[in-house]
Parts: C-alpha cells; sequence; structure tokens
C-alpha cells in the first residue's frame, strides 16, 4: 500500500504545479501592465503648461479637475461634487469632495484649488494656459471645502473651461517642492500615480490604491506610455501584442487592424472641425459669391471616402455635433455648375490663381491635393503649399498687413466641449493674429454681437439660442469651405476595454482594464 500512497502524492504535487501552484498554495497573481504606443512623448506633465493632447493623454490618469469628461467628453464631476453659477455668469461656487489626499500624502482642500488657479493665473508665472483663467480676478476660500471664484467679467463658458485639462489639480506642496522641474514630477489625485519618465523612452504610471473613488479605481497595476511617431511600428507592436492599445491608428491601417481577430478598432466621432478658410479682406474672397461657389465646388463625400477611408462626415455648421451648443444649419451639396455660375455672376467666368496653404503631414497634403484637383474643376487654380508645423504657425500668425494667407486648410478641437471656443477663437475679430486663430481676419457685426450676448448669462437656453443663430449666420456668410466632422482611431487588443480616445483626441487611459 505504501506505494500506491507516495504515488498520489506525486500526482497531486504535479497537479498543484500544473494550476500554477505549488503544494504550499497559489502563486500571487501576475502582475497587469498596459502599454500604450502613443504618436508622440509628452511635452510637459503640469496640466496648466500644456497645450498638446500627448501630454493631456498621460496628465489625465494623474490629474483631475473640479469637473471632468467622461469618454464621451461629458461634464461629470470629479473633485467638485457640485457646484453654482450666478445668473449673471460672475460667480461660480464649488463644493469640494471631503477626504481626497493627493498622492503625496497632503490633504485636498479649498486652500489647494486656490493655491492652483492663482498660480496659473499669475502671468509672472508665464503658463502656457493663463488665457483660459485670467478673467478670474478673485478667488475666496469659504470654508475648508467651499470655493468661489468671482470673474472679471461675465463668461457664461466658465464652466466647460473648469472642465478644460488644463483644470488639473496638483499638489501645492509638489508645485513648491519641484519649481520649474514640476512638469517632470507631476502629483494629483487620480487612480493612477507618476513613477518615472524617461524622455522619448517611457512614462510610467501605478495604480492609486488610496484613490478616493473606490468604485472607479484603477483597474491594473501599471499603465506605461511610449512614444511611437511611426504609425506602422505602432501597428506592429500592437500586432505583436507589444502594447495593447496605440494611439493613433491612421486611416490607411484601419482595416488591417479591424482585419485582425486579436485586435479592435477603436473609432470615436471627434469634435473636430475641418475647413478651408478664406482671408475674406483679399480679393477675390471679399465676395460672398466667390465663397459661395468654392463651397459648392467641394466633393466632400469623395475626399471622406479616399483621404479618411470612410471616417467623417460632411460638416453643417462650424461647431461639431458633439460640441455643446451645435445647431445644425446648413450645407454645400457637390455642384461644379452651380459653382462655375456663381463664380461668373462674381466677375470670375475663368476662374482665378490662389495658394492653398496648409501641414506638411501626409494626410493634409493628401486633401489639399483633392481640394486643389476640385477647384480645378471650376476654373481655380490652387496652388499646394506645406510646411513645417513651426513655420506654419509663424505664417499664419502674422497680423493682416504681413500675412499672405489667401485660403488654409485647418481643423480645431475645442477641448472645453463648449460652442464658445469653438466659434470665439476661430470667427471673431478680437482674435485676428496674431491674437489667436482667426486665420481668415473674419468678422460679421451680429456674430460679435451674439458670441457677448452668449457668453453674459449662465442660462443654457439663452446661450444655445444665441449660438444658433450664430452658426446659420456663418454658414451663410461662408467665411470658410466647410468640410467634414472625422473620427479619432485607436486600435487596442482584443481583451483590453475601458480605452479609447475622446472627441477632442486626447487618449482616455484612466478606465483600462483587462477582460
Amino acid at each position: 500500500m505504501q506505494p500506491i500512497k507516495f504515488l498520489g502524492i506525486l500526482l497531486l504535487v504535479s497537479s498543484l504545479v500544473a494550476l500554477g501552484g505549488t503544494a504550499c498554495g497559489p502563486t500571487a497573481p501576475a502582475e497587469k501592465v498596459i502599454t500604450i504606443g502613443q504618436y508622440a512623448d509628452a511635452v510637459s506633465l503640469d496640466p496648466q503648461d500644456t497645450n498638446d493632447n500627448a501630454s493631456y493623454s498621460i496628465e489625465k490618469p494623474m490629474l483631475e479637475g473640479l469637473i471632468g469628461f467622461n469618454e464621451k467628453m461629458e461634464q461629470i464631476p470629479q473633485l467638485a461634487e457640485r457646484w453654482e453659477a450666478s445668473p449673471d455668469a460672475k460667480v461660480y461656487t464649488f463644493y469640494l469632495r471631503k477626504g481626497v489626499k493627493f498622492h503625496d500624502g497632503t490633504p485636498f482642500n479649498a486652500a489647494a484649488v486656490k493655491a492652483n488657479f492663482d498660480r496659473i493665473r499669475n502671468p509672472d508665472n508665464k503658463l502656457k494656459r493663463y488665457t483660459l483663467y485670467k478673467i478670474i480676478s478673485q478667488i475666496d476660500v469659504i470654508d475648508e471645502y467651499t470655493v468661489r471664484f468671482t470673474l472679471a467679467g461675465p463668461f457664461g463658458a466658465m464652466i466647460a473651461t473648469f472642465a478644460h485639462p488644463a483644470g488639473g489639480i496638483n499638489s501645492p506642496t509638489a508645485v513648491e517642492k519641484y519649481g520649474k522641474e514640476y512638469g517632470k514630477n507631476p502629483v494629483g489625485t487620480g487612480p493612477y500615480k507618476f513613477v518615472e519618465w524617461v524622455p522619448n523612452d517611457h512614462i510610467t504610471l501605478v495604480k492609486n490604491p488610496d484613490y478616493w473613488d473606490k468604485a472607479n479605481g484603477p483597474k491594473v497595476d501599471k499603465i506605461i506610455v511610449k512614444p511611437v511617431p511611426e504609425a506602422g511600428t505602432r501597428i506592429a507592436m500592437l500586432q505583436k501584442g507589444d502594447a495593447q492599445f496605440i494611439n493613433t491608428v491612421p486611416y490607411a491601417q484601419a482595416e488591417t487592424v479591424k482585419g485582425d481577430k486579436n485586435l479592435n478598432l477603436v473609432a470615436t466621432e471627434s469634435i473636430y472641425t475641418f475647413w478651408v478658410s478664406m482671408n475674406v479682406q483679399k480679393k477675390p474672397f471679399d465676395n460672398l459669391k466667390v465663397r459661395q461657389a468654392l463651397n459648392y465646388a467641394i466633393d466632400k463625400e469623395a475626399i471622406i471616402k479616399a483621404v479618411l477611408r470612410g471616417y467623417g462626415k460632411p460638416a453643417n455648421s462650424p461647431v461639431a455635433p458633439l460640441v455643446w451648443g451645435h445647431a445644425p444649419a446648413k450645407t454645400y451639396p457637390y455642384d461644379p455648375a452651380k459653382a462655375k455660375a456663381l463664380l461668373a455672376e462674381a466677375g470670375y467666368p475663368n476662374g482665378f490663381k490662389t495658394t492653398l496653404r496648409g501641414a506638411e503631414s501626409t494626410e493634409a497634403k493628401e486633401v489639399m491635393v483633392a481640394i486643389q484637383g476640385q477647384l480645378k474643376q471650376v476654373g481655380v487654380e490652387a496652388e499646394v503649399i506645406s510646411l513645417p508645423s513651426a513655420t506654419l504657425s509663424a505664417e499664419r500668425f502674422k497680423p493682416l498687413a504681413e500675412n499672405t494667407g489667401e485660403i488654409d486648410y485647418s481643423g480645431w478641437s475645442p477641448s472645453t466641449g463648449d460652442a464658445d471656443w469653438a466659434i470665439r477663437p476661430l470667427l471673431t475679430k478680437e482674435n485676428w493674429p496674431p491674437t489667436n486663430y482667426t486665420i481668415g481676419f473674419y468678422t460679421h457685426p451680429k456674430v460679435e454681437e451674439l458670441v457677448k450676448t452668449a457668453l453674459q448669462t449662465s442660462d443654457a437656453a439663452k446661450r444655445k439660442a444665441a449660438y444658433a443663430e450664430v452658426q446659420q449666420i456663418i454658414m451663410d456668410d461662408c467665411p470658410w469651405i466647410v468640410l467634414w466632422v472625422n473620427y479619432v482611431l485607436g486600435g487596442s487588443r482584443a481583451n483590453v476595454g475601458g480605452i479609447a480616445i475622446q472627441p477632442d483626441g486626447i487618449g482616455f487611459y484612466r478606465s483600462v482594464y483587462y477582460k
């Protein structure tokens, strides 16, 4: 009997080993790690000194605002439980969560909120997002968990501005400790904590076991973000399992991801609107019929199919549908005959010559070449000029007297998610270069009036009504060739969920999990 008993013990041990355990008990579960291949490295990890989506994508799992966005860019409470706005849109009061701590163990409270917004609204600090919050004239700590903001003037879009990722709350202790190096040593309240940043190689975040929101806490142990500028390399990493998510997937390679049973294509309708601005202060673009003609001359559906591989839809407003305050206004169907007739009525029966300026990315070049070909069919000869990003910005931001721009291909994503930031920086006189991005030097008295009206109140219905009228005027006046709203694409392994790219192009990584 003894040999049989010994054999039974051997079989038991063998079974335990096969199941991943030992005779003494099961092994610890493997560490859950998510590796993300991102198109670019961060520039800074200080939300108040950030103006690029690559940086915000990495910051958002670590740093939270009073208000935030979910993956659909719907406003959600974060470090504030609730808030109030005065009817005149000048006073905003926030009631904060209690018991929240920063990753360094220091308390989150009204004093920390005041310290953050005092920092960003101080022009001496020269932070990139100063202009978003410079309208704040006074911040009062009412009690430990209540803070009140008073503005220099009415600003109805202020709640959306607080939800902008630049509103992320930093640990005041860490800001003081690291000084100018804080952007490399972020300390927030989010579900993940900063560990290290090796520039051009990786940034590592680890789960915060003390995260205040237990129901929505971190679901993996570690997130590693690797900058991978080359799209083909990102796709290969995903296919091999070296990355569990990639940001972004180029349209030309979307079918490669869709066709792999081990992968998922993550497509999100964006809040980007793409357009060609026309310098309405220069001939022939000061003529409404010319601007209308160019709108009818472009076959938007054909370009969406050829360049965007179908991941887009024609825009019916300068404001994308997912932006708060969007109102469908008007579209210009492809009608080259009507375009030619309008050009003839405007005094250009044989068309004219112009320059079409834009970025040097592959996609931008493909779009501009397609537009060039379609304009030629109605007699307009457009020379395409593709410029490096820094050069393009420098040229676009020259004042009117020095600006050589005629028509410009561009796009815009209002990261507040509000119609104000989809219209005011792009289509009002106060934002003509070099101030901001009204690169077509457009102005319209009624648009100017209505934009101001919408900012004079916190009443959502009144604001929406004003923006609806603005959108109709702009589409009728057509200072742009309004093109399309696109989709932003990411790729994930099939066993990964809870991760996407937000409609504004910022990665949404904080809720990632293994299925």
